[in-house]
């Protein structure tokens, strides 16, 4: 999969190198070239207009004749011509009116006769016109006899009259001669530029599958229950943020595996204990080991513990359901005064036996939240069974509830044994129970009433803690505060149902 990822990617990358590479390189080339030609032309161009000033001091009827008249002048002409042939590759011409060549250039024709040759009698004719006009003429023909030729022609006047012109031309495999080593130069460098932009393209495009096979690799370690493994962070960025985050994912699942180890563990060891005693002691009244009189004592002793299974099994649906998301809340105002008052009243006769002090403070009476009513109870209860199971007789039991910065505020606390500082961390895991004891008998539960107490008030988007004190436990939870519900009558006319009725 990811060597064909690196092969498209690569491929992908390779390609744009190789498109920027040849259309840079033509595009260089191209521009070079007319930068080129259009620089020949210009160097052509002065120089016709130097033989076309020449020919202007020469007399009226045939320019050897004049040359003959001015040797200095002739001479210099005839330099001329082999000068920008030398320099130029580039052939001199002077025709007349008529388009016929004087004969002042007989000697370069005879060495090189391909220069009349390249210029057929239409395109002097056509040129020459235009030239007779006082016009200075640049124009490529392309359908010479030798190939492509560029022409420069310019006017020769002589008493303000133009008596001819002056062609210079040049094929174009002379200037192709010259620009040709710098067109290998470029295509070299361009090629080199292209080596280079694909090793790094190579270099890339590994760093970027590498890191992606890493953590493939560890992926498939990951699902085969190897939860230990690692992927490297390395990579570009974005493959790093994809690693991290991998990491990150794989911690929590390391976590998630622990725990459910832990959970079925202490789910366990809590079902085995009460089982392995309902057990021994039907076990014991059925082979007679335990005495007839004695059998209505273990019978309760079987009940209780099969409560505490039924309780224990309750708690665990619960958080089954609440994790899954299947418990909806019913959020209405009521008094969370009158709610704690009545998980109370249903533990005055352990308060009253163990002789404990009760103390409520509350500051705001009726203390009206919105919420859950059933759950903000099971909350309440759990708290209260929590507080009782870890308070000493004659201890002090203590509730308060406030209105704090548009919140409800529930605290339960009593002065018992305090937590230690290692346990505090756990205190909402399931099972975790700060004793370490997983026996029957005073201080014993289920080790589900804090977790099932903490997801409901999550879900209430309200929060609950261990508040920290130098003696007992105290926990505080909040609730969204709820408007007061109005008194039958208030705000409205009597009526005349709730009128007494007259003797």
């Amino acid at each position: 999969m990811f060597h064909s990822m690196f092969s498209r990617l690569f491929s992908m990358l390779l390609l744009i190198i190789l498109v920027v590479v040849f259309v840079g390189a033509g595009f260089s080339i191209i521009t070079i070239r007319n930068n080129m030609i259009a620089s020949r032309m210009d160097s052509l161009l002065v120089q016709a207009r130097e033989i076309a000033f020449l020919a202007s001091r020469v007399g009226d009827s045939t320019l050897s004749d004049y040359f003959g008249m001015d040797t200095s002048t002739e001479t210099y002409l005839q330099w001329k011509a082999a000068s920008v042939y030398e320099d130029f590759g580039a052939y001199i011409l002077i025709v007349d009116r008529n388009g016929s060549v004087k004969d002042n250039m007989n000697t370069a024709i005879q060495s090189h006769p391909d220069a009349v040759e390249d210029l057929t009698s239409s395109d002097v004719t056509d040129t020459l016109h235009e030239v007779l006009t006082g016009k200075e003429v640049e124009t490529r023909i392309t359908n010479a006899a030798n190939g492509t030729v560029f022409t420069v022609a310019v006017p020769w006047v002589q008493n303000n009259s133009v008596l001819g012109a002056v062609f210079i031309h040049t094929s174009a495999q002379v200037i192709e001669a010259e620009y040709r080593g710098v067109v290998w130069q470029i295509i070299g460098g361009f090629s080199i530029a292209a080596l280079v932009a694909a090793a790094c393209a190579l270099l890339y495009t590994r760093s970027i599958v590498r890191p992606l096979t890493v953590i493939t690799r560890a992926s498939e370690d990951m699902s085969r229950g190897n939860f230990a493994t690692r992927a490297a962070v390395t990579g570009v960025n974005e493959v790093r943020q994809l690693a991290g985050a991998f990491n990150v994912m794989a911690d929590k699942l390391a976590q998630v595996e622990e725990s459910r180890r832990e959970f079925v563990a202490n789910v366990s060891h809590e079902l085995r204990s009460p089982v392995t005693g309902i057990h021994g002691f039907v076990e014991g009244m059925l082979d007679g080991t335990i005495p007839l009189e004695a059998r209505d004592h273990y019978l309760q002793v079987v009940s209780d513990e099969t409560n505490r299974l039924k309780k224990l099994i309750a708690d665990l649906l619960e958080l089954s359901r609440m994790d899954k998301g299947a418990v909806q809340l019913n959020f209405t105002s009521f008094d969370v005064n009158e709610t704690i008052r009545r998980a109370l009243i249903a533990r005055m006769n352990d308060i009253d036996r163990r002789g404990i002090t009760l103390q409520l403070d509350f500051q705001s009476e009726p203390c009206i939240a919105r919420a859950d009513q059933d759950r903000v109870a099971q909350v309440v209860y759990n708290l209260l069974d929590n507080a009782l199971k870890f308070i000493n007789d004659h201890g002090n039991l203590t509730i308060r509830t406030a209105v704090v910065h548009d919140k409800v505020s529930v605290i339960v606390a009593n002065d018992g044994a305090p937590i230690l500082p290692e346990d505090r961390p756990h205190i909402f895991e399931r099972f975790y129970k700060a004793d370490k004891a997983h026996t029957v008998g005073k201080g014993s539960g289920t080790g589900l009433g804090l977790s099932i107490s903490q997801r409901i008030i999550q879900q209430h988007g309200q929060t609950i803690r261990l508040l920290p004190t130098e003696t007992g436990a105290a926990f505080e939870f909040t609730l969204e505060t709820g408007v007061k519900p109005m008194p039958l009558g208030e705000g409205s006319e009597p009526r005349e149902e709730d009128e007494p009725e007259k003797e």
